[in-house]
């Protein structure tokens, strides 16, 4: 385990992840953000909103009015962010790998497991992100519909072995319903990513329609549409 890893809390155990999580599907939400403090040591805002939900990882913030929505699955993550107004909806699933095992990753020493929303950004509901390397969600940006999926790692047919790299996305972005964003990719700001497509690599044009598979610059967005100067992170 590397020097920046021992500085965060111990992982909770299961069966304290499971206790909150069974416990907190009969408690109202005043009560359940008391159980999840107490039990598991997170910071849990008082105005932020909690479903019940199986969390274990080893640090979580939930910001001013943030939201974590009913069966979510987060574990094995070492930090959790989730900005203010920022908004994890129902039935995700968000998963990492803490530390090196005996087989995977043993030379990436700057791997970091974290799972990072900004503020007033969105995943909606029943999307899957693998956190083995560092998500980041940038303000204002949402992952849109359903079953989009976000990679960090995978395997290196050169190598024969499993790698990871980051994703990020950018401030303002829009990814349609059942996209792919593999590993290492940089979402610039004020992409829309249209349904269905596999997003790679670090393109650089910003504000602009990304779609197909692998997903292709198509067009320019208009940098004043309204989507990219929201001040509320839902779109009503």
């Amino acid at each position: 385990m590397s020097e920046a890893e021992t500085a965060y809390p111990r992982l909770p155990g299961t069966w304290r992840s499971g206790l909150a999580f069974l416990l907190g599907m009969i408690l109202p939400g005043r009560l359940r953000r008391r159980l999840y403090r107490a039990v598991l040591g997170y910071e849990i805002d008082r105005t932020a909103v909690l479903g019940p939900c199986f969390l274990r990882v080893q640090k979580l913030t939930l910001g001013p009015g943030a939201k974590i929505g009913a069966f979510t699955f987060i574990r094995n993550v070492r930090e959790v962010r989730i900005g203010e107004e920022a908004r994890i909806g129902t039935f995700n699933w968000i998963y990492g790998m803490i530390g090196p095992t005996d087989r995977h990753f043993l030379n990436e020493h700057d791997r970091t497991p974290d799972f990072i929303m900004e503020e007033q950004s969105s995943l909606t509901s029943r999307h899957i992100v693998d956190c083995t390397n560092r998500v980041r969600i940038g303000a204002f940006s949402t992952v849109a519909g359903f079953y989009t999926q976000i990679l960090t790692h995978g395997i290196d047919p050169v190598e024969n072995r499993q790698t990871s790299k980051p994703v990020e996305i950018g401030r303002y972005c829009l990814l349609g319903t059942g996209s792919v964003i593999l590993k290492g990719a940089v979402v610039p700001d004020g992409t829309v990513l249209g349904a269905g497509s596999v997003f790679r690599g670090a393109p650089t044009v910003t504000h602009a329609l990304y779609s197909g598979v692998p997903a292709e610059f198509i067009r320019k967005m208009p940098e004043d549409a309204a989507y990219f100067h929201r001040t509320q992170g839902t779109v009503d």
